[in-house]
């Protein structure tokens, strides 16, 4: 009876390993620099879970210090999202809007008392893309669900001096960007956006503010590819602002 007392006392340690091994495995550590850096970026856990809507203006110019002009940019749940730009002059209001099921595009001559503006609407291709990106703004770094993207470590790196890890957010919609967040206070060192077009912008984030408890970027330069393309300023940011529906339906014509 002995060997058959070995041969049990085996499968039942067996049993109890294999679970334990399993779950090393299946560890993916970027979950665990996503835990640390919505740490980082809030004061306490309460300010991210009240996070409901957002609202930016930002203000950019180029790499000779040009104005870009102005980007007005509104985020709602579940998947809204509206970006509004103005030329350097204010002449001209370029919208794209999505509210998860349809997108619009709008252009209008402001120099033009009571002009109508021009109304496209937004592939479903593209909507898909503005619905993942609405999402993933007001995650504030959270992984997406299974169901839609997966998130996996990159590596270690440096930016802008900064000892950094990076962590890939891969949508199946086709969006994808990296985040890289600094290595010791995990506070988000620059953003990667890959492209339709294949190229990679990259947001470096040179100050930050605290807006309702949230860290946010202030400042940051843009590079495209490696070289330098413009520094935005965000004049302002607003957690949870009164937004409208209507901001994101479709114009009537």
């Amino acid at each position: 009876m002995a060997p058959l007392r070995t041969l049990l006392a085996f499968l039942l340690l067996g049993v109890a390993v294999l679970p334990a091994q399993t779950l090393r495995l299946d560890r993916n550590p970027a979950e665990e620099f996503i835990a640390k850096a919505r740490t980082a970026a809030a004061k306490e856990p309460k300010y991210l879970e009240r996070l409901r809507a957002l609202h930016f203006e930002i203000k950019s110019v180029d790499k000779d210090g040009k104005s870009n002009g102005l980007v007005v940019l509104q985020v709602a749940p579940p998947y809204r999202r509206r970006q509004l730009n103005y030329s350097p002059d204010y002449s001209v209001e370029l919208i794209q809007a999505a509210n998860g099921l349809e997108g619009w595009t709008a252009q209008r001559n402001m120099t033009v008392p009571g002009s109508r503006p021009a109304v496209g609407v937004i592939r479903f291709e593209e909507v898909a893309r503005l619905r993942d990106m609405a999402s993933n703004d007001l995650g504030f770094f959270a992984a997406p669900d299974a169901s839609v993207g997966t998130v996996s470590y990159k590596g270690e790196g440096t930016v802008g001096g900064r000892k950094t890890v990076s962590v890939e957010y891969a949508y199946k919609s086709g969006f994808r960007l990296i985040r890289h967040f600094d290595a010791e206070s995990f506070q988000l060192a620059a953003t990667d956006y890959f492209q339709p077009d294949g190229k990679v912008l990259r947001q470096q984030v040179e100050e930050i503010q605290w807006v309702e408890g949230l860290a946010f970027p202030k400042k940051e330069t843009l590079f495209l590819g490696e070289e330098k393309a413009a520094v935005i300023t965000y004049e302002k940011v607003a957690v949870n602002p009164e937004i409208p529906e209507e901001a994101f339906a479709f114009p009537q014509r």
